[in-house]
């Protein structure tokens, strides 16, 4: 979700929103490919709209997804965005960069973006459960069990090592940045320094202020910071996901910004310690928290590499 710390506030780096998106009745992926979604095309052989699906999950939260890319790929990717993100805001470049390779199925977490009502709340478990709402998308969708990739962004990459270690029957591979596997008070000093939204950059917040409006935007962000503070006191040593690091067994890629304001090097560290399953690491010696964003085009073949090349015996 983050770019930079700047003083007493964060700067947040988000695409705008294309505004509000149409259900589409049909599963229409294949009428889905090859779209640049983003940007003018000559050749625009569908509309973002007819890539979105949604369903209710059992305890009646809605998800919203797109199903976009190679229809016949062997391959999907499910891509899960960090704190208030969703699809078009935390995933552009990936969606395009890499969907020429790839089936896309880009997520909007219950109560982000487009998967509202209801609107967003944070109990102790939220990652967790965000896990299991991730497992179900790729189920409706119909992806092949064992095939599937996921990339998960700073909230997003904590739950999906959950994923990965819940559902090894579903995940092939995973690409994982800015994350934490647990909670120190270092972490909550940093977003509460942060905590006003006013404070934001306008540039930065403006794609917020358009899904969310000021005074949503403002609740969900001191709930999420909240949630941060519930968990660092009432959960054992902060934890979010050590154990999970620990059971992983599909070949995992590891990137971090050597400058990432918001998730100390401790973190990337402690997973590198954690996981005894294939780990590839790679570090931006500039990057921030963005890296997927600030260097997209290097970031989506270091991505495709690692998703292309033979699984290791």
């Amino acid at each position: 979700m983050w770019s930079n710390l700047r003083g007493s506030a964060g700067r947040l780096l988000h695409a705008a929103s294309t505004g509000s998106l149409k259900q589409k009745a049909s599963h229409s992926a294949v009428a889905c490919q090859r779209i640049n979604f983003f940007t003018s095309s000559a050749i625009r052989v569908a509309s973002f709209e007819e890539c979105q699906h949604e369903f209710k999950t059992s305890d009646g939260a809605k998800i919203v997804y797109y199903d976009l890319g190679k229809p016949d790929a062997e391959e999907t990717i499910i891509l899960v965005p960090g704190a208030l993100g969703y699809s078009q805001s935390d995933y552009e470049p990936q969606m395009n960069g890499l969907s020429k390779d790839f089936r896309i199925l880009a997520m909007d977490p219950r109560g982000y973006g487009k998967s509202r009502p209801p609107e967003r709340d944070f109990p102790l478990d939220f990652m967790r459960r965000e896990a299991r709402d991730a497992a179900t998308v790729v189920e409706k969708a119909g992806a092949a069990a064992g095939k599937v990739n996921v990339l998960g962004w700073s909230d997003g990459a904590n739950v999906g090592v959950i994923l990965a270690a819940e559902r090894p029957d579903l995940v092939k591979r995973l690409v994982m940045w800015g994350g934490n596997s647990y909670l120190t008070q270092e972490d909550v000093d940093l977003y509460k320094a942060a905590a006003d939204t006013s404070q934001w950059s306008p540039r930065m917040v403006e794609p917020f202020l358009k899904v969310y409006g000021a005074d949503l935007l403002q609740k969900m962000w001191t709930d999420w910071i909240n949630a941060m503070e519930a968990i660092r006191t009432k959960v054992p040593d902060g934890d979010i996901c050590r154990e999970d690091a620990k059971k992983l067994s599909c070949p995992t890629l590891l990137l971090h910004g050597d400058k990432d304001g918001f998730v100390p090097g401790f973190h990337p560290e402690t997973y590198r310690k954690l996981i005894t399953a294939p780990l590839q690491y790679k570090n931006f010696p500039d990057g921030k928290h963005n890296i997927h964003l600030r260097y997209a085009d290097e970031f989506n073949e270091i991505v495709r590499k690692f998703l292309q090349e033979p699984l290791p015996k």
